[in-house]
C-alpha cells in the first residue's frame, strides 16, 4: 500500500479536516452537530412534507377499515 508523508493511508483517514457536524435533513447542507435543520426555510419545508405524508398514511388506513368491513357485511347482506 502506498504510504503518504510516513503514514499509512489509514492514520490519514483518522484525521479529521473539518470539526464534527452533521447535514440538514431537507438539503443536506453541513450544519452544527445540535441543530437538525439549517434555517428556517428547510424545517417549514419538512413540515409541510411530515403533514402530507401522515395525510396519506390516514385515509389508506380509513380505506383499509372501510375494505375490511365491506368484505365482513356484504356477504351477510347477500346471504352467502
Amino acid at each position: 500500500m502506498p504510504e503518504i508523508k510516513g503514514k499509512s493511508w489509514k492514520d490519514s483517514l483518522k484525521t479529521r479536516k473539518y470539526e464534527e457536524h452533521k447535514h440538514c435533513i431537507v438539503c443536506g447542507r453541513a450544519i452544527h452537530i445540535s441543530q437538525d435543520f439549517c434555517g428556517q426555510e428547510c424545517k417549514d419545508q419538512y413540515n409541510k412534507a411530515d403533514k402530507k405524508k401522515s395525510k396519506k398514511n390516514t385515509i389508506s388506513i380509513v380505506i383499509m377499515v372501510v375494505m375490511v368491513i365491506a368484505i365482513l357485511i356484504v356477504p351477510r347482506l347477500l346471504g352467502m
